[in-house]
């Protein structure tokens, strides 16, 4: 690195908190002992388990604390933003991390020794002392906020999933009963209307059961799949007369664009109620009518299956928590566990889900499923 463009990351960290108060010449004096890096968004800085041996300042750019948890890749704990650190309880412990830092977008890193910092200790010590205890307390405070969220939202989950088991072992009788009258209503009727409004039952009966199960499977933590080769007009049968027969009613026009006709493998039930919930959500989002459009392309290996509204879009600040359960959003009173579930559903797919939003335009989900080989 070139010395000015080195003193030029250097005086990026001049304003860090954990230089806060102290004086320019002793930040200075310590300066040529800063190690600078820089990542690219998804570069790791240290690994859960490595030998914390340094404090890191952010310069610039934005990194993720992340740790291992049971049945995710990582949870994430926090995110640092530009002029805080991390890195400090591995370092003043002396023991190995027990996090994961990963940069979230373009960032530069000032790397501190252990040496380095026992220097400004002994040049500053009163004033690095109250920095490092109001950083912790607040790292303390957001810690106990998180665990206390999951706490909460672990029991919510808990107490869905023990009621989703007994409305599936209460609605047996039931859903078997109306199944059974429905299919005799379709053999003895011979007027196709009637036929059609009981073949129209026994599907709102089945999506009744496949919705319980989904919410049962997702909170047991398993949510598993039964794929097939299944066409993308066959998909759109389903999604019709799932939910699409619905936006006439509500004064949506439905807007299609097919570029890609081929099959996936899905498992057809729950992937349609993946996408069903999507476009509930973008009918809710549209109370006064709009345009809702599909889109499904093939990407590369991938097909990407789009849903877009002209709804009133997504509020920036609600978008890192969209996917988590029992979230409120905006003036909404819905508490569910929609949006969670069907990401769960696209997931045990090999597919990944994401949103795209804009406040006063809409909302765009974009789903992405391996292609099936041959296609």
């Amino acid at each position: 690195m070139k010395a000015t463009a080195r003193a030029r990351a250097i005086e990026r960290f001049y304003e860090n908190r954990l230089f806060e108060s102290v004086d320019v010449e002793i930040i200075e004096q310590i300066a040529p002992r800063i190690g600078v890096l820089r990542k690219k968004p998804g570069e790791v800085i240290f690994r859960e388990g490595e030998r914390g041996d340094s404090l890191y300042l952010v310069g610039q750019g934005c990194v993720k604390i992340a740790k291992a948890a049971d049945g995710v890749d990582h949870e994430i704990l926090d995110y640092v933003d530009q002029g805080n650190f991390f890195g400090a309880t591995a370092l003043l412990a002396g023991e190995p991390h027990s996090t994961t830092a990963t940069a979230v977008e373009p960032a530069l890193i000032g790397a501190l020794t252990e040496d380095t910092l026992q220097e400004i200790l002994k040049l500053s010590p009163s004033r690095l002392h109250m920095n490092f205890l109001r950083a912790i307390t607040t790292r303390v405070r957001s810690a106990n906020a998180h665990f206390m969220r999951e706490t909460v939202r672990a029991e919510r989950l808990r107490v869905a999933g023990a009621l989703a088991d007994a409305m599936i072992h209460d609605l047996k009788n039931p859903v078997c009963i109306a199944r059974c009258c429905s299919d005799l209503i379709a053999t003895e009727s011979a007027d196709g209307h009637v036929r059609e409004l009981s073949k129209l039952l026994t599907g709102t009966v089945n999506g009744i059961l496949g919705m319980t199960l989904d919410l049962l499977d997702y909170a047991r933590g398993s949510v598993s799949v039964n794929k097939r080769p299944v066409s993308i007009w066959r998909l759109l049968d389903e999604l019709n007369r799932q939910s699409l027969h619905l936006l006439p009613s509500k004064n949506i026009e439905f807007v299609k664009h097919i570029r890609y006709q081929g099959n996936i493998d899905i498992d057809l039930g729950r992937f349609a109620r993946a996408i069903g919930n999507v476009i509930e959500n973008a009918m809710h989002a549209m109370p006064g009518g709009g345009f809702l459009t599909v889109t499904i392309d093939a990407v590369e290996n991938q097909v990407a299956v789009r849903i877009s509204d002209t709804g009133a879009g997504i509020a920036p600040e609600l978008m890192p928590t969209l996917f988590e359960p029992f979230e409120r959003y905006g003036d909404s009173h819905a508490n569910g566990v929609g949006l969670a579930v069907a990401k769960a559903i696209v997931e045990a797919h090999g597919g990944k889900i994401s949103v795209r939003s804009v406040v006063g335009k809409g909302t765009t989900v974009d789903i992405r499923l391996p292609k099936p080989d041959g296609e």
